[in-house]
């Protein structure tokens, strides 16, 4: 189970208006659901797999349908807009055509990707005020979408965030790099909070782990770890989202 449950709760418990670290998290989500999408077809459909997908995608849902009843009426619209646009990522997320017929579907590909910008535009759009934890949040948010990135060129060459966006390839050097200038200043600036820390010590692990061979990526011979970055950038998610919760 990911932990969007218990943020839910907390969008749930009488808020007056969604925060900007709300949206985050739903764009952070946003490119774990597309992460997930390719790595049904690095895993051959594997059920397990599909599962963790159908839960995240399902609280998802959950946690877009509570925000939209939280919003205040400035938000009214993008929180409907937010809550129609998972509603089509979820469904073309769990459709993987070349996990379960074999052959890369472009269209798909493309759409997955269409879909999951759409989300992210919308709550970028609606974060109109930073609020606790956003930053680190926004962290967390980077490393999902490398880790997406990552994921799909994994899965196929061509499923890259270009695909069917006009998009610029991804800078996985330049990328890394940020997150690592994030983190250090992250850790500087929370180091008198005790929980924020412990987190940020955790992303700090697991992204070590990943972390040499993201800039790989731009060399075609060089062997990739899919799976280790799912599990590692999923794992960061969802103590970031604990965190939040326990505000």
């Amino acid at each position: 189970m990911t932990i969007t449950g218990g943020l839910l709760a907390l969008v749930t418990s009488g808020h007056a208006a969604i925060s900007a670290t709300e949206l985050a998290v739903v764009e952070a989500n946003a490119w774990r659901a597309r992460m997930g999408f390719h790595l049904l077809a690095i895993r051959g459909d594997n059920p397990e797999d599909r599962e963790a997908l159908r839960v995240l995608l399902a609280e998802g849902g959950q946690e877009t349908a509570a925000l939209k009843s939280d919003a205040d009426p400035k938000q009214e619209k993008t929180a409907a807009d937010l809550e129609s646009a998972w509603q089509a990522l979820s469904a073309r997320a769990l459709d993987n055509p070349l996990a379960s017929l074999g052959y890369a579907d472009y269209e798909a590909m493309s759409e997955m990707n269409t879909t999951t910008l759409h989300v992210v535009e919308l709550a970028e759009t609606g974060q109109s005020a930073s609020s606790d934890y956003l930053d680190i949040v926004d962290l967390s948010v980077a490393m999902q979408r490398v880790a997406s990135e990552y994921v799909a060129l994994a899965a196929f060459p061509s499923a890259g965030l270009p695909t069917g966006t006009g998009l610029e390839p991804m800078d996985f050097a330049m990328e890394a790099k940020q997150i690592d200038d994030s983190l250090a200043a992250l850790k500087k600036k929370y180091q008198g909070d005790t929980p924020a820390s412990e987190v940020l010590a955790f992303v700090g692990q697991r992204w070590a782990f990943v972390r040499g061979s993201v800039p790989k990526m731009n060399d075609a011979d060089s062997s990739k770890v899919p799976y280790l970055f799912y599990r590692y950038a999923t794992q960061v998610a969802e103590r970031v989202e604990a965190l939040v919760a326990g505000q």
